[in-house]
């Protein structure tokens, strides 16, 4: 480009005086778009890395859940020419392994290259992390469970607090081994009257998402507090 550029030049310079304005402007014009045309296709073709954050989205039977913490994304490092890059870039979709038909127990994803498909020549997996995804599949169970209305502050002298809540039980979802295991559900923290007068609120529920425990119906209760004296 830059021989053509000398070559173009030299022929405006022996031209100068058969030419009209207009068709020297035109000349300059030409040369000078030619030459953002070169530099635009050098710079989209040269070496670049890219970064690129992969969403991870396991397949699973609703039977199962996954109750590890696993990472949402993976983070793979491509090399290669940026334009390339950029339509490698807006073809990649999510990685979702198939586990629609395991059990319980703890599997092992191997993070590999071609997860994100086949790539143009030209392009390559510089690294990825993690390099492997443990994955650990629990059975789902169900259970209606009572709720345990938590009282904070102490009731007047001689009273005692007598708290009523309803509905008194709520359906709860999640690991086999964590639902078998719960015995009550608290309620969030209820501070008490201190002139020992009755109270009514409607409250949420305690629930402990990371043993991937949910309320599959009624997320918060009502809890109706009266105080009567101590026998």
């Amino acid at each position: 480009m830059k021989t053509f550029l000398l070559a173009l030049r030299r022929f405006l310079s022996s031209q100068h005086g058969s030419l009209s304005w207009s068709e020297s402007f035109a000349l300059k014009a030409v040369s000078l778009l030619l030459a953002l045309i070169l530099w635009i296709t050098i710079l989209g073709f040269k070496k670049e890395e890219l970064e690129k954050r992969v969403l991870l989205k396991p397949l699973h039977s609703p039977d199962v859940i996954i109750t590890n913490e696993i990472p949402n994304y993976i983070t793979f490092t491509l090399s290669g020419p940026r334009v390339l890059l950029k339509k490698v870039e807006q073809g990649i979709s999510a990685i979702q392994p198939d586990y629609r038909q395991a059990q319980e127990g703890v599997v092992g994803f191997p993070i590999r290259e071609d997860l994100i498909g086949e790539l143009p020549t030209g392009v390559r997996v510089v690294s990825f992390s993690p390099a492997m995804v443990q994955i650990r599949l629990e059975k789902v169970a169900q259970k209606s469970i009572i709720v345990r209305p938590i009282l904070q502050g102490e009731p007047p002298a001689g009273m005692e607090a007598v708290a009523t809540v309803i509905p008194a039980k709520v359906a709860i979802l999640g690991p086999k081994s964590a639902v078998e295991g719960l015995e009550f559900i608290p309620t969030e923290p209820i501070a008490l009257a201190a002139d020992g007068s009755a109270q009514s609120t409607e409250i949420g529920l305690e629930v402990d998402k990371m043993q991937k425990l949910q309320l599959t119906g009624d997320k918060t209760v009502q809890v109706k507090i009266r105080f009567k004296k101590k026998k």
